[in-house]
């Protein structure tokens, strides 16, 4: 019994340096969002690989912000949309980061859609 529990243990403190990790190395800045997008416009093939990788990973932000509020802000939003805002966003605030825009597109899809934070 105490193996099992000590496994267990193991796991949940794994989860949480897990956990804490992604939070800490998720989010890319703007700067380097814009960066990336400046060097995928290039004819090289491998420069694109980077904005993908942002592109879904902000897209899963936004969704699991989405799911853990309870609130589908984003119903009827498509990802080109998504994407253009946060190209004016990042050009407008190259000092933060993608999980604050995030947050800031959440909050405006909420109040254009009427959902209340």
């Amino acid at each position: 019994m105490s193996r099992a529990f000590a496994l267990l243990a193991g796991c949940v403190l794994s989860m949480n340096l897990f956990a804490a990790a992604v939070d800490i190395k998720g989010s890319r800045s703007c700067a380097k969002w814009m960066e990336e997008k400046r060097l995928a416009n290039s004819a090289k093939e491998m420069n694109k690989i980077p904005v993908l990788i942002s592109r879904s990973w902000f897209l899963g932000y936004l969704s699991g912000r989405a799911d853990a509020s309870g609130r589908n802000f984003l119903k009827g939003t498509d990802s080109d949309s998504i994407f253009l805002w946060l190209d004016n966003y990042c050009q407008a605030n190259p000092d933060k980061g993608l999980d604050q825009g995030g947050i800031d597109l959440a909050r405006e899809l909420m109040q254009l859609k009427g959902i209340k934070p």
